[in-house]
Order: structure tokens, then sequence, then C-alpha cells
């Protein structure tokens, strides 16, 4: 026998699939509190509208926000800069990330991959390079958030540093490694 489907299973099909949406974040107007994912979209974590973030600060008509562009680095990183456990290190506290600037520099332009030491506890996984999708002025921006928030009190970085370091490292077409940049961490 053939299956054939009718009216009321369409209709049960459809509201089985519009509740389905609606309980993994679907808002409508008995979200009285504004608390399902689509909702608060704007604030979440997961939700990065990375083509907001990404654009120039002239665009944006004023100066770059480091917090804004973190939203990019939180999903990973965590709003609070404490990482996910085994794997993705914490902002806070890093060595990486406080001591010599160029180092979250090179990061951030380039990318990262492999095993790395932070803070005594180990963590292997991919960073993506950052370099072609952010300016000069939004990497200098998140960097120096990074190195002054969760109890970080390093120095600003500025776009010229960026700048430089963009320059300098143009010709490094890889992601870096924890090896390859441990040197610099005490440097400066």
């Amino acid at each position: 026998m053939k299956f054939r489907p009718t009216l009321p299973f369409f209709v049960l099909a459809l509201g089985t699939a519009t509740l389905g949406l609606a309980a993994c974040g679907g808002a409508d107007s008995r979200d009285t509190d504004r608390t399902s994912l689509a909702a608060r979209a704007g604030q979440d974590v997961m939700h990065n509208d990375t083509m907001a973030i990404a654009r120039p600060a002239a665009a944006t008509g004023g100066k770059v926000s480091g917090a804004e562009v973190y939203n990019t680095c939180a999903a990973c990183h965590q709003p609070n800069g404490q990482g996910m456990p085994g794997s993705w290190p914490p902002l806070a506290g890093s060595e990486w990330v406080i001591n010599n600037p160029e180092v979250p520099i090179r990061i951030v332009l380039h990318g990262l991959h492999g095993e790395i030491s932070v803070k005594g506890q180990s963590y292997n996984n991919v960073m993506q390079a950052w370099g072609e999708t952010f300016s000069d002025e939004q990497i200098a921006a998140v960097v120096t958030y990074a190195r002054s928030s969760w109890g970080n009190s390093a120095s600003a970085v500025t776009a010229e540093q960026v700048k430089k370091v963009r320059e300098e490292t143009k010709a490094h077409t890889e992601m870096w490694t924890a090896k390859e940049l441990q040197d610099l961490i005490q440097a400066k």
C-alpha cells in the first residue's frame, strides 16, 4: 500500500515543526519575558553579526568598541574571558594576552593552531585568523579590551602597533604555533 499524506497529516506535521521551532528559540507573542534565543539574538554569545562587527569605524560613525568586536571571540573564550576548559583557553590572566602585546596581535592577525599551555593548562585547538576580516583599529580595540578586562591590567594597543605587526608578518601565511611565539611572550 502506498502512503498518501492527507490534509490532517500535513497540518499535524506543520504544527509539530512550528512547535519545534518555538522550542529551539523561535520567539512569538507568548514570549513575554523575551528569553527565547531569537528574542535575545542581539546579545546572545552564539549570535554574531560579523558583518556588523567587521564594518570599519568610519562606516559605523565612530570609535571602534573592543567589547563589540569581542562578541566574535566570546563564543569560544566566553563573555567572562574564562574560555572553555579542555577546549578554548582563558584570556583572563593569560600570559599570552597580558605580556608582550605583539603576541595577541599576531594571534588575532594570523590565527593559532596546535598545543598551547595557558596558565598551566594544556589546550589543543584552532583559532582562525582575523587579519583579513578586522581592520587595524578593530584588532587594536579587541586586543586592548582583552588586555584590560576580567582582572587583566595590561597596556592599551594602538592601531599603529597592529599596522606595524601586520607589515612585519605579512609574509607569514600560516597560522602560528605556540612554539613560534613562545620567545615573544617575555620580550619587550
